[in-house]
């Protein structure tokens, strides 16, 4: 008998502190970007230009301070544009005649589709959404 009670407390404590150690999962912790702006938008011009290379067609805005750049090899067209005055930048590359071209920003430094691949619309060809 004492022991099924011993045992009976022991599972009532364990459970006790096992509801004490779940988390909301709308309180996790989330991750914080230590990368300063500069860097954020440095990584995103980086996945888009070529390393030692100069930019075949370069654009410059002496009023915002805003500089564009292209390079095309092939069918591969990449064009970034950054403002080093306010740390930001812009990138987006794709094949001509490809699927959805991929995209980052400063905000966003990770390259991606530029839009959701499961796009939904009506065309006037099909009436489908």
């Amino acid at each position: 008998m004492k022991a099924s009670i011993l045992i009976l407390a022991g599972l009532s404590v364990l459970a006790a502190g096992l509801t004490g150690c779940q988390s909301n999962p709308r309180e996790r912790t989330r991750y914080v970007d230590v990368r300063t702006e500069r860097e954020r938008a440095q990584q995103c011009v980086a996945a888009f230009e070529p390393g030692s290379k100069a930019p075949q067609i370069m654009t410059y805005d002496s009023e915002t301070g805003t500089e564009v750049h292209m390079n095309q090899d092939g069918r591969r067209v990449d064009v970034t544009a950054q403002n080093a005055s306010d740390n930001t930048a812009l990138g987006m590359g794709g094949k001509v005649g490809g699927k959805i071209p991929e995209a980052c920003t400063d905000a966003d430094p990770i390259s991606g589709p530029a839009l959701p691949k499961d796009r939904q619309y009506k065309t006037t060809w099909n009436s489908q959404k």
